[in-house]
């Protein structure tokens, strides 16, 4: 006769180190922690990149300036 599991308890195990469920929610939410960062790091950076491309819109001053004489 064979024996059957009944229950599988995971999770803390107050007879042990709990260092092995701790591990693992570490390095979950580290990876979490990465995969949120660079997706902010992208999207800051995209929002840079357009600002950069639209050229002569109002109120984005330059750095260079002009030489060129105003018309009396």
């Amino acid at each position: 006769m064979k024996g059957r599991i009944l229950k599988i308890k995971t999770g803390y195990n107050p007879n042990s180190s709990s260092i092995g469920v701790d591990m693992i929610a570490f390095f979950t939410i580290g990876a979490g922690m990465t995969v949120l960062f660079n997706l902010i790091a992208t999207i800051i950076d995209g929002m840079q990149v357009k600002q950069r491309a639209r050229p002569g819109e109002p109120g984005q001053g330059t750095t260079q300036g002009t030489t060129e004489a105003k018309p009396a």
